[in-house]
């Protein structure tokens, strides 16, 4: 069998060497540049594993021995699920990775954005020493409204409690006995915007989720109200949130994920003092990286011995 790792993938030698265990290995460690580029990676491969390539149609298609496409994260949308499912090629994701480091992340964002930490930092560089700018806010008993209660929602609810904070969730599918457990409330989506101090988002993006988030939306938030998007961006619309970011309606934004990815470099985004901005980094620590891995090439062991888990 011949893998192909398309892209940059986290690999350390034990996983390299497992790899070459099972197949013939090659391994790029920088994403392609254009779709031609991808297809020439792939064109003799029995087994794709993808961490950040678009796998359309076409590029499918090009790819004639093609069986299986092991992705290195959480969705699915990397890859044309319906042409895969013509072509008969599996393709597996990795679940539950990275539920530590996103739900801590959230509160990396939300922290130090109320308490205002980036602007901080800058003037103590410069040698202004005035406290006097920096007046945030507490998170002990506010309200934090979680859209999307999976494994992270859940997670970020259950590190919520230890600020004695109230927890309003909503979710199509709710989890009502988890919510039991944590003392969380189920309620509406406009509900929870309008009673939320903070919102934090952990949806999947389908075409129901995308731009869950918009003017309608925004305008029914508290005005002050604070953000956090960790989940996918276009699950807000941008333009939407940058004009509520300007006018104040929407005090601060964390984002570590964007309509675009990476974001053009004249994004107004990049403009505004009232966000911190990431690269999609979310689940990006040592742990969770290495747990993705791990999961991802199991993935491939099991489809070879006719067992494939995780499937998309």
């Amino acid at each position: 069998m011949k893998i192909v790792v398309v892209d940059h993938v986290y690999l350390e030698k034990e996983h390299v060497k497992r790899l070459r265990s099972i197949g013939d290995l090659e391994v790029f460690k920088d994403p392609p540049e254009t779709p031609d580029e991808l297809k020439e990676r792939i064109k003799a491969a029995d087994i794709v594993i993808v961490g950040w390539s678009n796998l359309t149609r076409e590029v499918i298609n090009s790819a004639e021995k093609l069986k299986m496409v092991s992705i290195w994260a959480t969705t699915c949308h990397y890859v044309d699920l319906d042409t895969a499912k013509e072509r008969g090629i599996v393709v597996t994701h990795v679940q539950g990775y990275a539920t530590e480091a996103v739900a801590e992340y959230v509160f990396a964002l939300l922290l130090a954005g109320i308490r205002k930490l980036p602007l901080a930092d800058k003037r103590v560089r410069k040698g202004d020493f005035d406290w006097r700018p920096f007046g945030g806010v507490e998170l002990h008993r506010k309200t934090l409204g979680i859209i999307g209660t999976g494994s992270i929602g859940c997670r970020v609810a259950e590190i919520a409690k230890v600020f004695k904070m109230q927890i309003l969730a909503y979710d199509k599918y709710p989890n009502v006995k988890k919510a039991e457990e944590i003392g969380m409330r189920y309620v509406d989506l406009y509900t929870l915007l309008k009673e939320s101090d903070f919102i934090t988002l952990h949806v999947t993006l389908t075409s129901e989720t995308e731009r869950l988030i918009g003017k309608k939306e925004i305008k029914a938030m508290k005005k002050g109200a604070v953000i956090i998007n960790t989940s996918q961006g276009k699950v807000i619309d941008e333009k939407a949130l940058i004009d509520a970011l300007k006018s104040g309606k929407i005090a601060f934004a964390g984002l570590d994920v964007f309509e675009e990815e990476p974001p053009s470099k004249d994004n107004p985004l990049f403009k505004l003092e009232n966000t911190i901005l990431s690269p999609h980094v979310g689940f990006h620590t040592i742990e969770a990286a290495k747990r993705c891995t791990d999961i991802c090439i199991d993935n491939v062991v099991k489809f070879l011995e006719g067992h494939p888990q995780n499937v998309c």
